[in-house]
Parts: C-alpha cells; sequence; structure tokens
C-alpha cells in the first residue's frame, strides 16, 4: 500500500490507522492510493482529527482534555497551498494528530514533508490489539533534524485484569513506550525531504531522500 502525500509538520502525529483483514477478505481499495490535498472535501471526509486541549489538564489527565471532530482547535492541521500543515502550542502537553483508516496487514507510506528548525514529525501506524485496546500502536517514528527513531510500546495489563482497571481509575496508560532504535541523520529544516515507510508485521524500514536510515 502507497500514501503520497505534502505535509508540513510542525511537532505534529502523522498517523495511520490499520485495520485487520481476514484471509480470503478483500482489500478495501482505500488501502493503496495518492492523496491530494488540494481537494479539500476528500481532505474533511478521509482524515479525522484529534488532540488535547491544555484548559483540561489535572492529575488524572496531564496531557489535557482529550477532544476530536468539532471540538479540535481548527489552527492544529490546516490545507495551505495544496500542503497538509500542523503546529501545537506552548500551552500543550501532548502534540495534536491526525488519522486516516486504511486496510491490510503490511503497509507502505511515502510523502513529502519539511519542518521548521526546533520542529519534529511523528507518524505512527496503529492496529488491533485484543489485550490491551482496539487499536494499538504498531511502529513509531520521530523525525528531528539530527536523527530519526523507531519507537516502541509495550503492555503493561491485560485491558481487564484488576491491574488495568486500578491505572484507568488514576488517569495512567496501560502501556510503557520507549525507543528501539535510533539513527543519526541530518535533515535539513526548511526544505521538503522524500520519506517512505515499510512495514511488514512489526519490522520496520525507512528512507529519508531514498536513504535507508532504519532497518
Amino acid at each position: 500500500m502507497s500514501i503520497m502525500s505534502r505535509a508540513i509538520l510542525l511537532g505534529m502525529l502523522f498517523t495511520w490507522c490499520r485495520t485487520g483483514v481476514a484471509a480470503g477478505e478483500e482489500i478495501s481499495p482505500a488501502s493503496g492510493w495518492t492523496e491530494d490535498f488540494a481537494d479539500l472535501t476528500a481532505f474533511q471526509r478521509n482524515w479525522s482529527q484529534y488532540g488535547f486541549l491544555a484548559d483540561g489538564r489535572d492529575d488524572k489527565h496531564p496531557h489535557g482534555r482529550a477532544v476530536s471532530g468539532k471540538e479540535v482547535r481548527p489552527d492544529w492541521w490546516q490545507v495551505i497551498d495544496g500542503a497538509l500543515r500542523g503546529r501545537n502550542f506552548p500551552e500543550e502537553f501532548h502534540p495534536a494528530g491526525i488519522t486516516r483508516k486504511i486496510s491490510g496487514n503490511d503497509v507502505r507510506v511515502s510523502f513529502r514533508f519539511r519542518f521548521s528548525a526546533g520542529g519534529m514529525a511523528g507518524i505512527t501506524v496503529r492496529g488491533p490489539n485484543p489485550i490491551v485496546e482496539r487499536d494499538f500502536h504498531v511502529a513509531v517514528l520521530h523525525i528531528r533534524p539530527t536523527s530519526i527513531t523507531a519507537a516502541d510500546n509495550t503492555v503493561l495489563h491485560p485491558k481487564d485484569s484488576p491491574e488495568a482497571t486500578a491505572l484507568a481509575k488514576q488517569g495512567g496508560w496501560n502501556r510503557k513506550f520507549f525507543y528501539a532504535k535510533t539513527d543519526k541523520i541530518e535533515i535539513a529544516p526548511e526544505e521538503w525531504h522524500d520519506l517512505s515507510l515499510e512495514l511488514r508485521g512489526k519490522e520496520l524500514t525507512a528512507f529519508v531522500d531514498g536513504r535507508k536510515v532504519l532497518d
């Protein structure tokens, strides 16, 4: 599957949800396409935004109040001159994200991106995990001007266990994130770059401007 897009990513999460496909099941046509962010109607139909508002931050919600749909900030994600631009703001403790659902077990996404000198891009592929929750992080990629990192996560407790219930009451997440591998690489800010991500199962490979950077 391939996704072609132009994106300006400034400290944002750029997410694809991967849904399981049973043996013999026909893969949705949406699993392979070229994205044209100049088509605002298609963008609003296919992409869903979410984020955390700082006004709802407390001990139980350390990232803030989770919002989606009409509650999101309109300046988190905007289509400008045919490019998708994402921003987050100093008072926010978690970057906003944008999601497009696709189908299939293996994923290839290709797009162009650029960021400011202090920016970063986050790309996540999610899929079903019956142990912890419906949608779970399968692969995570963080891109900065001096490095590219593959992140992973592990389940702390089965979702129906007493430990998971107690953790939810405390406002905690039933998973632990960690950086699995980092490659040092120079990615010039304020310039367009090409990125391709290939995911087979949980095996992740990434290319920046044609150079393999993670394997």
